[in-house]
């Protein structure tokens, strides 16, 4: 465990129950932990998504923080990789392609030229309930996404009485390739259906970030925050001063260069309802993407309400976005028969004043 959370008497249940079928005919499960707290996270063996993250507010308000869907068929159909595991290669590869071992790997192109968090969001993965949580498996075939080797990855969740939601990711491959696994979750703390999240605060442990280009790949270059980029203190998300790279990519959508030593790595606090999340992984960079293009999403989200630009934040904790490009980036290898291990957690807390 994460040296920011400590462990406590856990009394947390869990159930499952069947969620609906896929389009092409395939069983779709929900599996639900509660704790001793009232805090609830929902989650299908379909992409891995957490569709619900719940807890009562200062006022006792039951809210529910992540957006999503009612329904598969919002999943299935979904743009915008609500709740999900992505990868196998998390963020951009530019031009989908990289040199591996002197050969070189061409990717399956989905954002434009480039490749953008692969198909797993997308895959059926065999989930199994015990050790205090839920397991789930799947095998990703030599070739998927257009990456060598077969890859048994394997995604873990728990919940524990202390608000800690813990995200483990595990895989070996029978050949070298590159792996890069986040979960791609929207966060609104006022409640998934408030609005725009421009008031909420956070915060970031980055002295820098990733340069990005106006296809939001980046160029390489590591450039130090500040401005508008810069989040060392807890600040509001919206309103603040334009600047280039923000407009470029029409909002934040940059990946942050984590201090080796934060603890932790994220904070978010929403003023209305008193509810913080604090974040901290093993992975050395943090993806902030401020939903810049929620609106265009067609399928209506939970509730039936229709989400709006600026309409929750993601924060996707990886290895950076063209890495394969870039030896200086933390590699995102994994050698044939090594095993890749990184986990984050989510601690969701209540503030009756700030």
């Amino acid at each position: 465990m994460s040296p920011l959370f400590c462990g406590g008497k856990d009394s947390v249940r869990i159930s499952s129950r069947a969620y609906g079928v896929t389009a092409d005919g395939k069983n779709v499960n929900c599996y639900t932990m509660k704790n001793a707290n009232g805090m609830e996270a929902r989650f299908l063996d379909y992409g891995c998504i957490l569709t619900h993250l719940i807890l009562p507010d200062r006022n006792g308000t039951p809210t529910d923080v992540v957006l999503g869907y009612d329904d598969l068929a919002g999943y299935e159909s979904d743009p915008a990789y609500m709740g999900a595991l992505v990868g196998r290669y998390a963020n951009r590869i530019k031009d989908s392609a990289f040199t591996l071992n002197g050969r070189e790997i061409r990717l399956t192109p989905n954002d434009g030229p480039n490749h953008l968090h692969g198909s797993l969001s997308k895959r059926i993965f065999c989930g199994t309930v015990g050790d205090g949580g839920l397991r789930l498996t799947y095998t990703s075939p030599d070739g998927e996404d257009g990456l060598p080797g077969t890859v048994r990855i394997t995604v873990c969740y728990s919940l524990d009485d202390n608000n800690v939601l813990t995200m483990r990711y595990e895989a070996i491959s029978d050949a070298d390739t590159v792996l890069n696994l986040t979960n791609h979750s929207y966060f609104n703390l006022a409640g998934h259906r408030s609005g725009r999240v421009d008031g909420q605060l956070l915060q970031i442990a980055a002295d820098s970030f990733l340069e990005t280009a106006d296809d939001t790949c980046p160029t390489g270059q590591i450039l130090p925050v500040e401005g508008a980029m810069d989040f060392r203190r807890l600040r509001t998300i919206g309103g603040e001063p334009a600047c280039e790279q923000m407009e470029m990519v029409g909002g934040y959508d940059h990946c942050y260069v984590l201090r080796p030593d934060a603890a932790p790595a994220a904070l978010a606090v929403c003023p209305r309802t008193g509810i913080t999340l604090t974040v901290a992984t093993t992975q050395p960079g943090l993806q902030l993407y401020s939903g810049n293009y929620l609106e265009d999403i067609p399928h209506p989200g939970k509730g039936g309400v229709p989400y709006v630009r600026r309409g929750g934040f993601a924060l996707e904790t990886q290895r950076f976005p063209c890495a394969p490009n870039y030896p200086h980036f933390p590699s995102a290898l994994l050698r044939a028969g090594e095993s890749y291990r990184e986990t984050t957690y989510l601690q969701l807390q209540v503030l009756q004043q700030l």
